[in-house]
């Protein structure tokens, strides 16, 4: 138990230190609020596309038809908890009806559906497995339907624009063209450059460009929390009521789905295909929602508020969460 507290805390200590010096550079006036459309674009189209082209791509498993169908069941998962989870979050803040709430009910409603499955999950999922190349994998392919309704669901929430919910952007944002570029290279491994040990200098381009996720987004958080006081992040009680859909809610409906089928043994010779999507369900909130408030002319003050006390408040729940799944 001591050790996984300390490794949770650990990660999330590194998380909030990319915060520090966003938070410092706007401070101290040398970088301007309005810069952070740019920032956003880099994330969305650039970062995050080559992280998911990274999971597959660097280091992969065997594609065998049992990886790829083990594909599918995560696939499947994924989907029935998100949906779920996204019900539980619209019940939750049912209570917020007047207009002038809405764009605030919309942002608390993102923060209780998506999970930071990506640069939180993944570390997680490595320290959890002790780097299982498999699990790496299942979790990546969680973050397929998450990039799916991300950009579907979730823009039209930030958004109130239908438009944002069509099979083009389902298909075509950029985090899931990413994804299907990381797989096309995982299936072919004659093509892949990003694995080859000829020219292994190739592989740091998505290294580098995906690992870059994490420190990006969280300048961006840093910058917008520089214009926030204390009352903004710690005060708002519904702040606290997404915390727990999002940490705790979330992870109780994914624990659910997948419990018959571990009951069942079906998937004891793969068990990641049951413990991967539930541990990126347990994550905290999705950076995502700073960018796309910023790119869409959200509530850019309040999700930077909803997101980082919800990040501070999973210090708390991920220890209990991982020691359950440890059992």
């Amino acid at each position: 138990m001591a050790q996984i507290v300390t490794k949770t805390a650990l990660i999330l200590l590194v998380l909030f230190l990319f915060i520090l010096p966003g938070f410092l550079l706007k401070k101290t006036g040398l970088v301007r609020a309005d810069s952070l459309y740019s920032l956003a674009n880099i994330l969305l189209y650039l970062c995050q596309p080559m992280l998911s082209v990274k999971a597959f791509a660097v280091d992969p498993v065997a594609p065998t038809g049992t990886v790829y169908l083990n594909f599918l069941y995560v696939l499947l998962f994924s989907f029935a908890m998100l949906f779920l989870v996204f019900g539980a979050s619209k019940l939750a803040f049912r209570f917020m009806r007047a207009p002038e709430e809405r764009r605030k009910k919309d942002v608390l409603t993102f923060i209780g559906t998506f999970s930071n499955c990506s640069f939180v999950g993944l570390p997680f999922m490595d320290m959890f497995t002790g780097g299982d190349s498999e699990a790496m994998m299942y979790i990546t392919v969680f973050a397929v339907a998450f990039n799916v309704l991300v950009w579907t669901l979730g823009a039209y929430l930030i958004t109130q624009d239908k438009k944002q919910i069509s099979l083009k952007k389902a298909l075509f944002n950029p985090c899931l063209v990413g994804s299907f570029v990381g797989l096309l290279l995982f299936s072919v491994p004659q093509i892949n450059i990003f694995n080859m040990e000829e020219v292994a200098e190739l592989r740091q381009l998505v290294v580098y460009t995906g690992n870059m996720t994490a420190p990006v987004s969280m300048l961006v958080v840093g910058v917008r929390l520089a214009e926030l006081s204390p009352r903004e992040l710690f005060c708002d009680p519904k702040i606290y009521l997404a915390a727990f859909v999002r940490l705790f809610v979330s992870f109780g409906i994914a624990y659910l789905v997948v419990l018959p089928f571990k009951l069942t043994g079906l998937f004891d010779a793969s068990p990641y295909v049951l413990i991967a999507p539930v541990v990126a369900m347990s994550m905290p909130p999705a950076a995502t929602i700073v960018a796309f408030a910023e790119k869409y002319d959200g509530e850019k003050r309040f999700a930077a508020a909803a997101f980082s006390a919800t990040t501070l408040f999973s210090a708390v729940s991920l220890p209990v969460v991982l020691l359950l799944l440890s059992l």
